[in-house]
């Protein structure tokens, strides 16, 4: 499914998808490689929702975000592995990464088993990796222990045996030379004072740089022993890494299935919690219907959390073309939002945030309507409306939804009513899943379509409402607002607006006025389009 990336904003799905998004690097890969679900795709996108859901029951959601925070924490041994089967030499703390990488699968496989998961879905773990490096691991780092090389004993022996030589050395040197000088020589280099001795040195000395003063004199010792066992170690332990580089490479199969069960743990993880926080149903898949129960438009549900507002699930039964009407603050927006968030959920394999839901797979959701959109800012909010309408025509098709807020809201009532049912016509010979939420009266029954309606507020609610502030004037209508979507007789029914406008505090005398206004007029009719 693709959406512009104002109708994107508008369903929620740039939300849902930094909702869903992966904690790490395998998930994102695998996210990156796995393009929407659209038609033809029922079966795996019903599998992978399925799947989320009967775990999302069976895990505690405080283990899920325990196996998050753990994946998480997993280090990334692509790069490592990949130089090291390109023949490049590996560092200590190479094996080191490699080694924390077979620690933190571990971790998660525990964690994985502590909250009940089934074996089937179990995290890999590679005990072949973790006891190729055992040998070298101290808890604390890495260390190329003599294990890794067969020279490598032999080799730190001699080098062992040339230090212990040479301090042997050093240790008579400075005793001769201490006797000879009445000094003790400290290091390797040491200061002579001329008052104190100011003969010729021993042979043992070399001077280093002298002054009237003084001489630096430091030892001469024949070292050769020394720097061939060095560069033997050297030798051994560059071939030792060599060698266990290439035992690491033999893991490469196995490493890499890992970092992709972890990118699909990754992306399993996100969509459970994601159930976990606003629910979700596996759905049934169907062409030209979209119905659910207690659907949630999550983007708007946390925003009214944070805000300590109540937000309430609604339901929609949607075949073809309908039009939506009701009052003012009735939800009619959050409808048509809702109904995109809940094909956009499936699009992705994120169960959708409803107690059970008929959702078709689509090509493509359209917006038409609502604030100019920023790409068309240059347009003005009617010139916007019209282009977004050439361009769901031009795309309409059974499998898209065009969805409709208050399109020609900006003109002429008559010239806006005419050309909302033009094109909900258009749309309905299409064969488009569309719904249009509107004020003009009489669309639905002009253009062929369903009508549908807000519930709205009881006939009592505004005498029994008294809010003193702006807040409190939202709380009482949040309240006593009925959000259900229920079916409409012909006209949309009064709207509210005059009486939501004297709570939401506007100047009593003009609402009186606008009351006086309205009342003359209110037995005109549109003409018909």
């Amino acid at each position: 499914m693709t959406a512009d990336a104002y109708a994107a904003q508008r369903i929620g799905l740039d939300w849902l998808r930094a909702a869903v998004a992966p904690v790490g690097a395998f998930g994102w890969r695998h996210d990156e490689a796995i393009a929407p679900y659209g038609p033809g795709d029922e079966e795996p996108a019903r599998a992978e929702i399925a799947t989320c859901v009967a775990l999302a029951k069976r895990l505690p959601a405080e283990a899920v975000e325990r196996l998050r925070s753990a994946l998480r924490a997993v280090p990334e041994p692509m790069p490592i592995v990949v130089r090291a089967r390109a023949g490049d030499p590996l560092a200590d703390v190479d094996f080191y990464e490699l080694g924390r990488f077979g620690d933190a699968l571990d971790v998660l496989a525990r964690r994985w088993d502590e909250a009940g998961g089934s074996p089937e879905g179990r995290p890999p773990v590679l005990e072949r990796l973790r006891n190729l490096l055992a040998a070298g691991r101290d808890g604390t780092g890495f260390y190329l222990a003599d294990a890794f090389g067969a020279d490598l004993p032999a080799a730190r022996g001699a080098l062992r045996a040339a230090d212990e030589q040479l301090d042997r050395r050093r240790l008579a040197a400075a005793e001769r030379v201490g006797n000879i000088l009445g000094v003790e020589p400290s290091g390797e280099e040491f200061v002579v004072m001329r008052d104190v001795f100011d003969g010729a040195l021993p042979p043992e000395l070399h001077v280093v740089r002298e002054t009237p003063a003084y001489r630096v004199a430091a030892f001469t010792f024949e070292r050769d022993e020394r720097e061939r066992a060095f560069a033997r170690v050297a030798t051994a332990e560059e071939t030792a890494r060599r060698e266990l580089a290439s035992r690491v490479v033999g893991e490469y199969d196995a490493i890499v299935a890992a970092t992709r069960a972890l990118g699909a743990l990754d992306r399993l993880l996100a969509r459970i919690a994601f159930a976990q926080r606003w629910g979700g149903c596996v759905p049934a898949f169907t062409a030209g219907r979209l119905a659910f129960r207690d659907g949630v438009f999550a983007p708007l549900a946390a925003l009214l959390a944070e805000r300590g507002r109540r937000y309430t699930p609604i339901g929609l039964e949607l075949t073809g073309v309908a039009v939506l009407t009701g009052p003012n603050m009735g939800g009619k927006s959050a409808a048509l939002a809702t109904a995109g968030f809940l094909c956009a959920c499936v699009s992705l394999g994120v169960p959708p945030a409803a107690r059970d839901a008929e959702l078709p797979l689509l090509e493509r959701v359209m917006w038409v309507g609502g604030d100019a959109s920023p790409p068309a800012r240059l347009l003005s909010s009617y010139a916007d409306e019209i282009v977004r309408g050439r361009d769901a025509l031009a795309a309409a098709s059974p499998r898209t939804l065009v969805l409709i807020d208050e399109f020609a809201r900006t003109t002429g009532p008559r010239e806006g009513r005419a050309l909302l049912i033009a094109l909900l016509e258009a749309l309905r010979a299409r064969g488009a899943l569309a719904l249009a939420a509107t004020h003009f009266d009489g669309v639905a029954e002009t253009a062929g379509a369903a009508h549908l309606r807000i519930a709205g507020l009881p006939g009592t609610t505004f005498a029994t409402l008294d809010a003193r502030d702006l807040e409190g004037a939202l709380d009482a209508i949040n309240a006593a607002m009925d959000y259900r979507i229920v079916e409409a007789s012909a006209g949309s029914g009064a709207s509210d607006a005059l009486a939501l406008a004297e709570l939401l505090g506007l100047d009593a005398e003009v609402v009186a006025r606008a009351r006086a206004v309205h009342r003359r007029g209110a037995g005109s009719t549109p003409e018909p389009p």
